[in-house]
């Protein structure tokens, strides 16, 4: 079994705020997060569903939309 990678500070924040609003940490959130964070352009809500389509086509866009508005509350 592999070790943990250790947390990057926006995952940290993202991860106290969702604590903060008594939500879950998912699988489904983490990837959108990773998603979100490794992409340099402007994303819009339909481009991001995309790529995390790509990587896992169980995800569905009112998830990546949620997702989203909580990164946007979190900073």
């Amino acid at each position: 079994m592999k070790p943990p990678e250790p947390i990057t500070e926006e995952e940290e924040v993202f991860l106290k705020h969702i604590q903060k609003k008594g939500l879950k940490r998912t699988s489904q959130r983490d990837l959108i997060l990773h998603v979100f964070l490794r992409t340099e352009e402007h994303l819009s809500h339909e481009d991001l569903y995309r790529l995390v389509k790509q990587e896992d086509p169980t995800v569905g866009q009112t998830t990546v939309y949620r997702t989203l508005k909580l990164l946007t509350e979190a900073g």
